[in-house]
């Protein structure tokens, strides 16, 4: 595979990823606030579903170009290693696959927080509609709005309770490809450096090597201590992405430079 169409597809991937990854309603804020919050993850979600699906699926075309450029990488590397570069693909083919089920779920989560939301705030105008015809004494009136209030109150316990399954179904996902997404930056810093530095200089071959390498094993760490659910985990899931993305274009612009076919 053409090196401009690898490292392109390397680059335009990753940028396309991090910048609508942070563009997501909330995301900005995760350095400063608990974004990952039930309550504050759903309203951010909710109130901006359509927003949010649309850059989930640019994400997604992000994601698959990315993919394209590890691909490239995968079939470059040649008989320079005949067995690491297995488990290289594997890890990142891996990875984008769970983050692609992640975003379909994440998808599905701002549908139903946006149900869950006007589930919730009609039930709340239904308690108010029975409390004042409570006060008025109508009796009539009491008793519909009375039964409004139940229907109303149901559909939010059955809107609020699918949302709740759906968030944990996406963090958990989420978690899980957030694993695989570090096991594959170590195995990405191992195939540089087993695989010579053929296209890129040995300073270059050791920065990219290491750097992907150590990013993986930190960051898999602090993930593992601090959950990617929980307000540092995923504040060090969101500085992870910024490293990666670093390392992938310094990674990219060097593959794309190098004199060699």
């Amino acid at each position: 595979m053409s090196k401009i169409i690898t490292g392109s597809s390397l680059i335009l991937g990753s940028i396309i990823v991090i910048i609508f990854n942070f563009l997501l309603p909330g995301n900005l804020d995760a350095f400063s606030k608990n974004v990952v919050e039930v309550n504050t993850f759903t309203e951010n979600y909710g109130d901006n579903h359509d927003l949010v699906q649309a850059y989930l699926t640019v994400i997604g075309l992000g994601l698959v170009i990315f993919l394209f450029g590890i691909i490239g990488i995968y079939k470059n590397v040649s008989n320079r290693d005949n067995n690491f570069k297995y488990f290289f693909l594997s890890t990142n083919a891996l990875g984008v696959s769970l983050f692609l089920v992640s975003l379909a779920v994440a998808t599905a989560f701002a549908g139903s927080a946006d149900m869950n939301m006007k589930a919730y705030a009609m039930a709340q105008a239904a308690g108010q509609a029975a409390s004042q015809a409570a006060q008025a004494g109508d009796q009539a009136l009491m008793a519909q709005t009375a039964e409004q209030y139940n229907v109303a109150s149901i559909n939010s316990i059955i809107a609020g309770s699918s949302s709740a399954a759906i968030y944990t179904l996406f963090w958990g996902v989420f978690g899980i490809a957030g694993y695989i997404f570090y096991v594959s930056l170590i195995s990405t810093g191992a195939l540089i450096l087993r695989s010579g530095n053929y296209y890129l200089s040995n300073l270059m071959n050791q920065i990219t090597g290491y750097g992907f390498g150590i990013a993986g094993i930190v960051f898999l760490i602090l993930n593992i201590i601090w959950k990617v659910n929980t307000e540092w985990g995923f504040r060090i899931f969101a500085i992870s992405q910024i490293v990666w993305v670093i390392l992938v274009i310094i990674l990219a612009i060097n593959f794309i430079r190098s004199d060699k076919k």
